[in-house]
């Protein structure tokens, strides 16, 4: 990889797992904590901006608590993560402290992400924090998070911070050394990818088993945010948790897998493409997909076929072909009954070609499969 690369990552989001901080029961595991500590406020101290996501506080919490985690239940799941966040947030104060650095704790629900309001101030605060070299230590909001508002899993979390505060890599550390070629765990002859420039289906198909029995995801967890990232412009690494190996990789020596970055659109494009989930579906005809695809036009009344769902003026929606593929994603500038009431009109045989776009080329993105290799596709 040669070293001029690791000096290219100005701006970095690492996350570690909870198995990479906590052993089976839950209990936090002292040694490996202070490592990912260490190497941590060795890339700060480096000249590196560096933004932490950090799973381990329902683990921690169940674990103080006297609780079985593979049995509860989400209201038990969502105390033991009240519990578990302070004893978490306690230890990297005073271990970052220790160290010269202090931190602070923001905790996000995917509400925070899709939102593109709340997005623009999350990504304020962070700028914030960093100017003032405070390290941000960031979790999902495990004890207000249903299933309709989460994330998810940290991977994706820490991939889609990397798209909020424009950084230049991911580095995902974890209780494996990488990407393998084959399962380590079940064959001794598995060998570790070194690079990955393109996630092909062969790839994906490497991604087998589940995770760890105090994580939540798994290898394929982490080849999903190395396709946020990598769609954001923004390198991804898996690296083992501890021992030095972020600082030897930010020094330009080649360990774990990196996954390398894509041209990207930049500003709320960049969000649209990786990050928001859309409220509803607009499908449009051959012609309007032709139009968006090819000629790189906004989305016009008369390329809409029917809409699905329900949303409103300025929401996320996805554009979808007649065969239901998806082309894109956009701002509507309509709300779906507004947009279904034209519709009415058009069927009626009312002109409706001299109407305001449904979404602007300016907002909006087409998706993989189908964008274009230019940053502004």
């Amino acid at each position: 990889m040669g070293k001029e690369l690791g000096r290219a990552y100005r701006r970095i989001v690492v996350k570690v797992g909870t198995h990479s901080l906590t052993d089976e029961r839950g209990e936090l595991r002292y040694e490996k904590f202070e490592q990912v500590v260490a190497d941590v406020a060795d890339a700060v101290h480096g000249g590196h901006e560096v933004i932490l996501v950090s799973s381990g506080a329902i683990a921690l919490g169940a674990f103080r608590l006297g609780w079985r985690r593979d049995l509860l239940t989400l209201p038990e799941k969502q105390a033991a993560a009240a519990v578990g966040q302070t004893l978490l947030m306690k230890a990297y104060a005073e271990c970052f402290a220790e160290r010269g650095l202090a931190v602070g704790q923001i905790l996000l629900t995917r509400d925070d992400l899709d939102d593109r309001r709340r997005y623009v101030h999350l990504s304020n605060t962070l700028e914030t924090l960093l100017r003032h070299r405070i390290l941000p230590i960031v979790n999902e909001n495990d004890s207000v998070a249903v299933e309709e508002i989460r994330v998810g899993d940290n991977d994706t979390l820490a991939a889609a911070l990397a798209g909020a505060i424009t950084a230049d890599l991911v580095a995902l550390l974890t209780d494996v050394e990488g990407l393998y070629d084959k399962n380590p765990r079940l064959y001794p002859d598995a060998r570790l990818i070194s690079e990955v420039r393109e996630l092909t289906p062969e790839i994906w198909a490497l991604a087998e088993g589940a995770g760890t029995v105090v994580g939540t995801g798994g290898m394929r967890t982490k080849l999903e945010a190395a396709r946020i990232a990598t769609s954001m412009g923004v390198d991804l690494v898996i690296l083992r948790a501890g021992e030095g190996r972020l600082g030897r990789f930010l020094a330009g020596e080649t360990v774990g897998t990196l996954f390398h970055r894509r041209p990207a659109p930049r500003g709320k494009k960049r969000w649209l493409q990786a990050v928001a989930r859309p409220s509803g579906t607009i499908v449009v005809d051959d012609g309007a997909v032709e139009a968006l695809v090819r000629g790189k036009k906004s989305l016009l009344v008369p390329g809409v076929r029917r809409v699905e769902g329900t949303f409103e003026e300025g929401d996320v929606v996805l554009v979808v072909g007649e065969n239901g593929l998806p082309v894109a994603k956009g701002l509507a500038r309509y709300a779906s009954e507004e947009l279904r009431r034209l519709l009415q009109r058009k069927a009626s045989g009312q002109s409706v070609a001299r109407l305001p776009e449904v979404v602007h080329r300016d907002e909006l993105v087409l998706v993989e499969g189908v964008a274009q290799t230019s940053p502004d596709a």
